[in-house]
């Protein structure tokens, strides 16, 4: 039999008494449940509803002596107390309903029951830990084989943050899997546990949307050794916050680049389920010879990033690629040239190593494969950087760049909104836009490059009286005298007419001040927009933050909406939290009709994306554009 939905569950415990009390004749009490045994075992079998009574048990754990004591000596009477159990710091008070069914038994009925049907959660799985999150995403309340684990007793996390349990390369998956499941059933997602062995688990259970709300959590090792691959081929933004995390983490660990030759070329002939099916293949090659710690991803057509232990063998991962893309391939041949980078950061502080990781994976991305320079890890990558400093401070300096613009529309009418300016450097300085911007933040010029960015935005709104967003660095937003300059150039035009997108480039440490420096910004009628929202943990962050005017959604998750139902989760979860903090949204990478449909009906505001328009120079004015923002 099927599993009812989770409300007709609640539902049913909620008719159900919390159960029969019995007294032996040697002292002992205990606790069973006639009724839910017949109704909920067929559905969800005996472990499951062993799972529920553990943990109320655990919530309560003098229940059933505490009901034993008030329940009169003999007799039918019914009597009403108040019980209070405790999960972690938070107390909980029961209305209880005792009636003596016997010398040997009573019955108790709870009439406030919230507590009791938010343990259905735990009735869904058979697993190692069992734990209650808050909405903060600290844990209340814990059990399982935390000592096995993690070699500690499970009340030792107790108001510890969930994800302190789990691997640091690991914990912005987590982070948007939360948020991505306001109400109901988290979908399972594998994680890897902050453990020695960082042992591979799978986390599932409720978001429990109540009064107050609540994660239910279940964490448990798959069975069987083959269910420990993780095949999926993570996107180019996914790849990178994995190899972020990695750095963080600071383990040996290395970062392996495989190109694949002419890809497109080597392809040619192949459909598009053909080629979907070569991906999820190359995808589970991180699987292959049972090492189950490799992560691989897509960092650009026919480029593909492999995050492993430091023993990594990535000749055999090449050779296994260039057999799988040649058995695809209707030319049956197949040329990958590989690479590798030490992740180890080498005295560089983690903000330094963060950015040399982001300056490598960019370069693959544009260029493919460079060995030269690889064989001193991230230090060697960062010197190189500050050699071109002064090349990159003279394209600067010099206005040695254009502005390209893009239109943002309204969804639902299609009408332009505002421009987004798009930095395209001038000079042979870097080979991508991307890179430029990359190797300004990692040599200290996000202020000059910023600002230079704005002056000239400012021009083009004097220009064509249309409204500009602006990117700006999180490293340069994070700089006391960067607001002054910023609030300077601006006041040139009226307010509104420029807004500021702040990019998760570089993660803001003094969130705080930053905040003050926003609320300045934002005064002053610049209204603010989040980037990327959604495409790193930092960005949730920012959103609880700092009040802001917009988010962006990240165009990969705007593309994976229209693929399946998580995509579309991932989305609407976005646009609620948005919604939240009275932000309006707006949808990046929107290429066809199907995908501006589904944004509104996901409640999205804005769009863009080559469907409204691919990066030009500003057209001529037409009607004034200014964005409104909120006082």
């Amino acid at each position: 039999m099927a599993i009812p939905p989770t409300e007709d569950l609640h539902q049913m415990i909620q008719a159900l008494p919390v159960g029969i009390i019995s007294f032996g004749d040697d002292g002992t009490i205990g606790l069973r449940n006639a009724m839910a045994t017949q109704l909920l075992v067929p559905l969800l079998g005996e472990p499951a509803l062993d799972n529920l009574y553990f943990a109320l048990r655990h919530l309560w754990p003098g229940l059933a002596g505490t009901v034993a004591r008030f329940a009169a000596p003999a007799g039918t009477i019914v009597q009403q107390h108040s019980i209070d159990g405790r999960t972690g710091p938070r107390r909980t008070t029961l209305s209880v309903s005792i009636t003596r069914l016997s010398p040997h038994h009573c019955m108790a009925s709870i009439r406030d029951i919230t507590r009791l049907t938010d343990m259905t959660a735990f009735a869904f799985a058979g697993s190692d830990l069992l734990i209650d999150v808050d909405a903060e995403g600290a844990i209340v309340w814990a059990a399982g084989s935390f000592g096995t684990l993690f070699e500690k007793p499970p009340g030792q996390f107790i108001g510890l943050p969930l994800k302190q349990l789990i691997a640091p390369r690991d914990q912005e998956g987590l982070d948007r899997t939360l948020l991505a499941s306001s109400r109901g059933r988290l979908a399972p997602i594998m994680l890897r546990l902050a453990n020695p062995r960082e042992t591979r688990c799978i986390l599932t259970g409720l978001a429990f949307d109540g009064p107050v709300k609540r994660f239910f959590i279940t964490i448990s090792r798959p069975p069987e050794p083959e269910a420990m691959t993780d095949a999926t081929l993570k996107s180019a933004k996914d790849f990178e916050i994995e190899a972020t995390g990695w750095v963080r983490g600071n383990q040996p660990a290395i970062l392996g680049m495989l190109d694949v030759e002419n890809w497109e070329g080597t392809l040619a002939g192949l459909d598009q389920s053909h080629r979907d099916s070569l991906l999820r293949e190359i995808g589970r090659l991180a699987g292959d010879g049972g090492n189950d710690a490799l992560v691989i991803g897509e960092v650009a057509a026919g480029r593909f990033g492999v995050l492993g232990p430091a023993d990594t063998d990535l000749e055999r991962l090449g050779d296994a690629l260039r057999h799988l893309v040649a058995n695809f391939s209707p030319t049956g041949q197949a040329v990958v040239h590989g690479g590798t980078v030490d992740l180890d950061a080498n005295g560089l502080t983690l903000s330094a190593s963060v950015q040399a990781l982001r300056l490598v994976l960019s370069r693959f991305a544009t260029s493919g494969v460079d060995t030269q320079g690889l064989a001193g890890g991230l230090s060697d990558i960062l010197e190189q950087a500050n050699q071109q400093k002064r090349d990159l401070a003279e394209v600067i300096a010099g206005g040695h760049f254009t502005l390209l613009y893009q239109p943002v529309v309204t969804l639902a009418d299609k009408a332009l909104h505002h421009m987004e300016a798009l930095l395209r450097p001038s000079g042979s300085v870097a080979k991508s836009p991307q890179e430029f911007v990359t190797l300004v933040e990692a040599v200290g010029l996000s202020v000059a490059l910023d600002l230079a960015v704005i002056r000239r935005a400012v021009q083009a709104v004097r220009q064509s009286s249309t409204a500009i967003a602006v990117n700006i660095s999180g490293l340069s937003i994070a700089e006391p005298l960067f607001t002054d300059a910023v609030l300077d150039a601006v006041s040139q035009v009226p307010a509104g007419q420029i807004l500021i997108e702040l990019t998760e480039t570089a993660e803001i440490e003094d969130l705080p001040a930053v905040a003050e420096r926003i609320a300045r910004i934002r005064s002053a009628g610049i209204p603010v927009c989040l980037d990327d929202f959604g495409a790193g943990s930092a960005s949730f962050r920012y959103l609880r933050e700092l009040r802001v005017d917009m988010v962006k959604i990240d165009g990969a998750y705007v593309q994976a909406a229209v693929k399946g139902e998580q995509g579309r989760a991932f989305v609407g979860a976005r646009r609620e939290l948005a919604t939240s903090t009275k932000a309006e949204t707006i949808a990046e990478m929107v290429e066809t009709e199907a995908q501006r449909a589904l944004m509104l009906e996901l409640g999205v505001h804005y769009g863009q994306g080559w469907l409204f328009g691919k990066p030009a120079p500003l057209p001529p004015a037409r009607a004034p554009t200014m964005i409104q923002w909120k006082s």
